[in-house]
């Protein structure tokens, strides 16, 4: 491909996806950092990486980012700080770190694997969606990773790590080349969210 051509497709698309990748980029640093201003970033980046998606043929993925909206409205409603919940009359206590028993992973892992087979089928019989069955696994793993994100369950980071090096995959198959930068900063900053959760969960633990 000339110089001239990998301009071209880079450029298509450049400006709503370079504004949605700094957005999604500002949200997982402040989600790694278990900052509440995380949810209005991936609102912006989720908004519309909605439209991106879907002209690049991952349907999949552009329902998954309306999903990731309406999460990111569930999230921001949901970690409050400490300070505003004490202002509360229900005083509900504010959201901990914590982890899933072996038993749960599994059943969110059968229920995704389930899924998968499901709407990759129906995307390759009856769609143009391209790799139906790669899209429609990180769809359905994301979902399931964001929801522990939300209820700031440890173990979500290990599960980022792997969806994303399966979505730079298929990113780069799309010619996503911005996306596709963003996600390897996705892989590097899961793995430190994970350490950082990690050590706050310790210390919770040795508080009580």
């Amino acid at each position: 491909m000339a110089l001239t051509d990998i301009w071209q497709e880079l450029s298509q698309y450049s400006i709503p996806e370079i504004i949605a990748v700094l957005a999604s980029l500002s949200y997982v640093i402040l989600a790694a950092r278990e900052n509440r201003a995380c949810w209005p970033a991936a609102m912006m980046g989720s908004g519309i990486y909605v439209v991106v998606f879907f002209q690049y043929q991952l349907y999949m993925d552009s329902a998954l980012n309306v999903f990731y909206v309406a999460m990111a409205v569930y999230g921001w409603l949901t970690w409050k700080t400490a300070r505003e919940q004490s202002t509360t009359v229900s005083q509900i206590s504010v959201i901990k770190i914590h982890c899933w028993s072996k038993q749960t992973h599994l059943c969110g892992l059968l229920a995704v694997t389930l899924l998968t087979l499901i709407s990759g089928s129906y995307l390759a019989n009856n769609t143009d969606a391209a790799f139906p069955y790669l899209d429609s696994l990180t769809t359905w793993s994301s979902l399931f990773a964001t929801w522990m994100v939300v209820n700031k369950v440890l173990e979500n980071w290990l599960y980022w790590i792997a969806i994303d090096v399966l979505s730079l995959y298929l990113y780069i198959n799309k010619g996503l080349f911005f996306t596709s930068a963003l996600f390897v900063l996705y892989i590097i900053i899961a793995g430190y969210g994970y350490w950082y959760w990690r050590q706050r969960w310790q210390a919770q633990r040795q508080e009580h």
